[in-house]
């Protein structure tokens, strides 16, 4: 009974706590649950000297003072602990104006919370800051921005948005060119976290079609569909040949697909081949 006592003593001293890479901090004396909140035991790791509002150590300093007290922590995705003080500017104006860029974005999401953190101690925020977004911030949710000051010195922060957004996922099985539509995907609340492309929030206004054969239950991403050609292959279109104000029509069929303005080749009734340009739908101009 004492070796199972004493093995699973040895276990849970074994569960390493990762160390992250940023920490803020309102004392310079740094603790033991400063870092870990779950950790009951509490001891000194550092202290950050007075006139610091922000301070790197080392990773390994860190996991030696840990080891010293039992605990093993993880460092093999760290380098170095970056300490900053924390900073008690409000950052409401600059939260909804992401939060009104996400919803103008996506119509069904539901923002619970938006967490901001600078990179480096910020003492004042300039009137009515304005954050600077890259272009693919709809695609996450976390991600860094800037501000920049009076002085024209860029501040870079961390943002986490907490939300959940309603997103298309195929409800079957789905062909190569099959038409996106109610009958084939369906909407399905998830995390928004982090997407490779911006995903499929409303069914498009007009018709759209899947780009390859995709699984069932498979979130719907932007790059999943294209617009469906105004010209489609093997279908019967109207050709039009312009001489002068004259225009002679006659009927054809396409053997390429092709949207609009694209040159495509169409097959006429007497068998012979031409180029004509698409300039609607099932509508094509003779080159």
């Amino acid at each position: 009974m004492n070796k199972i006592f004493i093995l699973i003593f040895l276990c849970l001293n074994l569960v390493a706590y990762e160390l992250k890479e940023n920490y803020e901090y309102n004392q310079n004396t740094i603790f033991s649950n400063d870092l870990f909140p779950d950790l009951t035991q509490k001891f000194e790791i550092l202290k950050i000297p007075d006139e610091k509002t922000q301070y790197r150590v080392d990773a390994q300093v860190i996991a030696k003072t840990f080891e010293l007290n039992g605990i093993q922590v993880d460092i093999n995705h760290v380098r170095y602990i970056n300490f900053t003080k924390h900073s008690t500017l409000d950052f409401t104006s600059v939260k909804q104006h992401l939060k009104s860029m996400l919803e103008e974005r996506y119509p069904t999401i539901r923002i619970t919370a938006i967490t901001i953190h600078p990179r480096g101690y910020l003492a004042s925020l300039p009137i009515n800051p304005q954050g600077v977004f890259d272009k693919y911030f709809y695609q996450n949710g976390s991600g860094i921005f800037y501000i920049t000051d009076t002085d024209g010195i860029r501040h870079y922060l961390d943002y986490t948005v907490e939300a959940t957004i309603n997103v298309l996922h195929t409800s079957k099985p789905i062909e190569h060119h099959e038409i996106l539509s109610a009958s084939n995907a369906e909407f399905k609340s998830i995390p928004f976290k982090s997407f490779r492309d911006l995903p499929l929030t409303l069914f498009p206004d007009e018709v759209y079609r899947f780009r390859t054969n995709l699984k069932p239950d498979q979130l719907l991403l932007q790059k999943n569909i294209e617009k469906l050609p105004l010209v489609l292959r093997n279908v019967p279109l109207l050709a039009e040949v312009h001489n002068g104000p004259v225009v002679i029509e006659f009927s054809a069929t396409a053997t390429q697909e092709g949207a609009l303005y694209d040159i495509i080749t169409i097959l006429k009734s007497d068998g012979k081949r031409a180029k004509a340009k698409v300039i609607g739908e099932n509508r094509v101009e003779l080159q």
